[in-house]
């Protein structure tokens, strides 16, 4: 119930009922226990939506991919570890997933011991639900088999998993594959 005040708008908050043997009686509220009432409602509110999707966590999204082609590129392992989160996941095409910092390194060694990699991304879709958000990218460029020196051109389809981590974002899971039928990338 709702009723205005001539200073400011003002509610009643329903009486609580106790039963004392076979009397029940109401136990108004005080005006200090409204207004701790209302501050706990408004630290709430505050909290709830700092977790809420801010409008810049597509671009956010975005400026991830554009470090991780970068970390491609200057076959920087760190950077690209740095990008996910702990317990992150990398699936490679016929490849088994790594998961967690220690063997996402370790796969990112391998693949710049033997590949000199140089992708452009772009970026088709994302969608951000809460501390989840999801991107769909294409990727062409080249690559380069070190052990040979054969350099071809390449296209990928991906598919990254984010989760919001101490306020930022983190790739949660990353699956890539060929765009080219029956075709898959130089190992």
């Amino acid at each position: 119930m709702f009723r205005q005040s001539d200073e400011l708008l003002d509610f009643e908050i329903p009486a609580v009922l106790i039963s004392h043997e076979d009397t029940v009686m109401p136990a108004p509220f005080s005006a200090a226990s409204r207004r701790t009432l209302l501050a706990a409602t408004a630290v709430f509110s505050f909290i709830s939506s700092s977790h809420a999707q801010g409008a810049d966590d597509p671009v956010r999204l975005v400026a991830i991919m554009d470090s991780y082609a970068a970390g491609l590129r200057t076959n920087n392992v760190e950077a690209l570890v740095a990008l996910y989160a702990s317990d992150g996941v990398f699936m490679r095409e016929n490849m088994p997933a790594v998961v967690g910092r220690e063997a996402l390194r370790a796969a990112y060694r391998e693949i710049f011991a033997t590949l000199k990699v140089d992708l452009a991304f772009t970026i088709q879709e994302t969608e951000v639900a809460g501390d989840m958000a999801w991107l769909r990218s294409t990727s062409s460029g080249r690559v380069k088999v070190l052990a040979t020196g054969m350099e071809s051109a390449e296209s990928f389809n991906q598919l990254l998993v984010f989760r919001r981590e101490a306020g930022g974002w983190k790739i949660r899971s990353y699956l890539y594959a060929s765009s080219r039928p029956g075709v898959g990338p130089a190992k």
